[in-house]
């Protein structure tokens, strides 16, 4: 089968495009991957802001939101798949590229390891390509027989994972870590700050026997159990499972446009 590249107002092989098998680009620029259900991309509204925002800090050019829409809709059109993995690539020279590719959902629990990482200098995490220091990594945690790695800066606090946010039950609360400690801004991670009640807080690696439920998060992910963190084992009980669901509901209620 032909996968076909949205680039610059055209469809495009991605020979022609000149992309990887993978949809990678040459070049450098920021990204967005957005889950599609049915046609129909998550949180894309969301996803353009982020977007957006990295591009006016570092001062690149960026396509208008209708030019956006149209390069999404015609590119999911050209690769129709029932669940879906859409990327929008914005490169630094100005141009715009999107792919959609088939994705399976995990079925699943995460068996995660655990890294040491350092921070970003300017303390902000952005999506950017090329990727390849975080493929690798989780090439890396993969070869090493986990799924990911849970990554701890060198002020001994959590991140997050190669490619995706952490989640953790905490005595009674539900806590991911802050952007300060070198996370990315999620927008997934940000649906459950603002409407599932998660708590944002520093934790440290020392905290890590305490964790009793965990979930990677992520736009494509929304949120997969964790079984184990370096051999610790943590619950898959009733509440998180129950937890688990009301996530799913948040990333549906508020994820489509």
């Amino acid at each position: 089968m032909i996968q076909i590249a949205w680039l610059n107002e055209k469809l495009l092989s991605y020979e022609e495009a000149n992309l990887d098998t993978a949809g990678w680009p040459r070049g450098s620029g920021t990204f967005e991957t957005i889950k599609t259900v049915g046609g129909l991309p998550w949180a894309l509204s969301r996803h353009m802001r982020r977007a957006l925002n990295t591009a006016r800090r570092n001062d690149h050019p960026f396509p208008n939101e209708d030019l956006i829409r149209r390069a999404v809709t015609e590119s999911i059109a050209a690769n129709p798949f029932a669940i879906g993995r859409l990327r929008i690539l914005f490169g630094d020279d100005g141009s715009l590229c999107v792919t959609h590719q088939e994705y399976s959902e995990l079925t699943k629990p995460a068996n995660l390891g655990i890294q040491n990482c350092t921070p970003i200098g300017n303390g902000i995490v952005e999506k950017r390509y090329p990727y390849h220091q975080n493929l690798k990594m989780l090439r890396d945690a993969q070869n090493a027989g986990f799924d990911d790695f849970l990554l701890i800066n060198s002020y001994g606090h959590v991140t997050e994972t190669a490619i995706a946010n952490l989640v953790f039950q905490i005595d009674d609360s539900w806590v991911t870590p802050p952007l300060t400690d070198g996370v990315l801004p999620g927008v997934m991670r940000a649906l459950l700050i603002e409407k599932a009640g998660v708590l944002v807080r520093q934790i440290h690696a020392d905290q890590l026997p305490f964790i009793s439920s965990g979930f990677v998060v992520s736009s494509l992910k929304i949120a997969q159990p964790i079984a184990q963190i370096d051999g610790q084992n943590l619950q898959i009980s009733q509440e998180s499972e129950q937890m688990r669901s009301s996530f799913a509901a948040t990333a549906l209620a508020t994820s489509v446009g």
